[in-house]
């Protein structure tokens, strides 16, 4: 049977969000004339670079992607061990690797690397939840890449290899897994803003509600030890952040609480957002127009901060289609994965796009002042090679099994 046709719909918003980048990076610059030493010049050729990969990656067979996943990982953690070495130390982290006249980040590639390795694994036939053996595969498989990260310093990307709990729960991982981590996170974020005594206090309370009301005193040892968890968390969290960070992560927390405590250091990046994305109030000041990039009060105006160009220049209007375009494109990937008929296509678009999910979501919310700046740029908008490639590849996999839908290739 013929493969069918790629879906032209993603085609066309992947081109869409990379000429929306193209054009906020030419503006950002001042309109440079055309040098190879200017970011949007470097850009084109990524991008052009980026839909290459992308058209090919979808005309290989599904089974070789297949066949290849354990490969495609294992060389890239290898590269990204390398890397944590040989690297030159940029912005204090070594993730970027010098070939040639150009800059890579392995990182990028192991993401893809890494969604196509746990969507195979997850395919296995006799994969089981119930098996320690498999949970520790899985575990595994996400953190190697997740230490390596680490190893280079990169902790806003290591940030991004959380996403890939969510092809395992639409592989049948209980939801608990991912909402209890969040449940906590947001204890201890709140433990900076209140006493955490005052929490525990609070909680006591609501968890002897529960039982004298819901349960009607019932699970009495159930209760206690919630409670004793919960107060042991409050406690190691709070103590966490006075002990276990450096003075620079701390620096980054209260920031996020008040950019105005330092507002020519830490805070700097958060305010010139803000005042840009005020500044472009509902119409924007025009294309072109936008001083708060381009007498560069924003720093990473080409990467972390790109949205704010568009903010400021294309203001309220324009910035909403943006994220609806990319929502689009999200929501897009996810309808291939379900339209692919095979299992191993599903999880790997879930986690292709979870990965892209958590990146725009970390960076608008960096931009906005809801999380610590933490060096997370937003995809296929910001400038960068490595990211936009690896999204051609990504892509380009996705297509090649949403191409065999109608071919029984894996079961």
């Amino acid at each position: 049977m013929k493969r069918t046709a790629p879906d032209w719909i993603l085609y066309l918003i992947v081109v869409a969000l990379m000429a929306i980048g193209l054009s906020n990076l030419y503006s950002i610059e001042g309109f440079p004339p055309w040098n190879w030493k200017h970011a949007y010049v470097r850009q084109l050729v990524w991008a052009a670079s980026s839909l290459a990969v992308m058209s090919l990656a979808s005309l290989v067979d599904g089974l070789v992607w297949r066949y290849f996943a354990y490969g495609a990982y294992s060389i890239g953690a290898g590269i990204m061990l390398l890397t944590a070495f040989i690297a030159r130390e940029v912005n204090g982290a070594r993730a970027w690797l010098d070939v040639g006249p150009l800059r890579v980040q392995p990182s990028e590639f192991m993401k893809i690397a890494t969604a196509l390795a746990l969507a195979a694994y997850l395919n296995r036939y006799e994969f089981q939840w119930n098996r320690w053996r498999d949970r520790l595969a899985v575990a595994g498989i996400i953190g190697l890449p997740t230490a390596l990260t680490l190893l280079q310093k990169d902790t806003g990307t290591a940030l991004t290899f959380a996403a890939f709990l969510v092809p395992l729960y639409r592989r049948g991982l209980s939801v608990w897994v991912v909402v209890i981590p969040v449940l906590l996170g947001g204890l201890a974020f709140l433990t900076l803003l209140y006493r955490w005594t005052s929490i525990g206090l609070i909680l006591t309370a609501l968890i002897a509600f529960s039982y004298l009301f819901v349960f009607r005193r019932q699970l009495l040892w159930r209760h206690i030890g919630l409670l004793a968890i919960l107060w042991s968390w409050l406690g190691f969290s709070r103590y966490l952040y006075e002990k276990g960070l450096a003075p620079h992560q701390k620096q980054r927390i209260q920031v996020l609480l008040d950019p105005y405590k330092d507002p020519r250091g830490s805070g700097w990046n958060t305010i010139q957002a803000r005042i840009a994305i005020t500044a472009g109030g509902f119409s924007g000041q025009g294309y072109g127009k936008g001083l708060q990039s381009k007498l560069d009060f924003i720093p990473q105006r080409h990467t972390d901060f790109a949205f704010c160009g568009i903010a400021e220049e294309w203001g309220w209007i324009g910035g909403v289609f943006v994220i609806l375009l990319y929502i689009a494109f999200l929501l897009r990937i996810t309808w291939l994965a379900e339209s692919a008929n095979n299992q191993l296509a599903l999880l790997y678009g879930y986690g292709l796009a979870a990965v892209l999910w958590i990146h725009f979501l970390i960076n608008i919310a960096m931009i906005v002042g809801l999380f610590p700046v933490v060096g997370i740029p937003f995809p296929l908008i910001s400038y960068g090679g490595s990211s936009w490639v690896a999204i051609g590849l990504g892509v380009g996999i996705l297509q090649s099994f949403y191409r065999e839908r109608r071919m029984r290739l894996f079961g």
